[in-house]
């Protein structure tokens, strides 16, 4: 087992049973989002596959940690939510469940940036593209010290120039790790 995976494995180990609420930033923006498919990326524990299943999207989680996945599963069971876990390390084998187009993609605090192309080619035309992450914007003090996990400012708006923007904001509020956060809601053009 490689460390990474052994460091997310334990870091979601300590994290089991504590609540399992769905972003804010998700629930701000529900209003935005399609029914049909869901692709939840690093999804961690299911929060927001919970959600959105609840929602009655048929959502596909992915994540690294075979541990988080098993707490996913367990909840999903729990609430009788179906909701398909792929383990797939997206670093060292980049690749997406399944070759249909998701109806939406989401995508919280994580960041691998040359997964952006293979995600975005995942929305079907129409389909929605919810991302939030790690920002330098904004005059928050601290964050991660690795500048690969940060977005840089106006960057989510560069990512997605050729799609409709439907909510963007960066550098409004504080991340729990320090620093600020970024986030964009974009339509992939039809």
């Amino acid at each position: 087992m490689s460390d990474i995976r052994t460091k997310w494995d334990n870091k979601w180990q300590e994290k089991a049973g504590q609540p399992c609420e769905p972003d804010e930033w998700l629930l701000k923006v529900r209003d935005l989002l399609p029914p049909g498919k869901a692709l939840d990326v690093a999804c961690g524990q299911g929060r927001n596959s919970l959600y959105l299943a609840e929602q009655g999207m048929t959502v596909t989680a992915i994540d690294l940690s075979g541990e988080a996945l098993e707490q996913l599963r367990n909840k999903a069971a729990a609430y009788n939510l179906d909701i398909r876990t792929c383990r797939i390390d997206l670093e060292a084998d980049p690749r997406l469940p399944g070759e249909e187009p998701f109806d939406l993609i989401t995508i919280f605090f994580y960041l691998h940036r040359p997964l952006l192309p293979l995600l975005r080619d995942a929305v079907r035309p129409g389909g929605i593209m919810v991302m939030r992450s790690l920002s330098s914007a904004g005059p928050f003090p601290g964050g991660p010290g690795n500048p690969d996990f940060v977005l840089h400012p106006g960057e989510l708006l560069e990512v997605f120039a050729d799609w409709e923007i439907l909510l963007h904001e960066e550098g409004l509020e504080p991340s729990r790790r320090g620093g600020s956060v970024a986030g964009i809601v974009a339509r992939r053009p039809l």
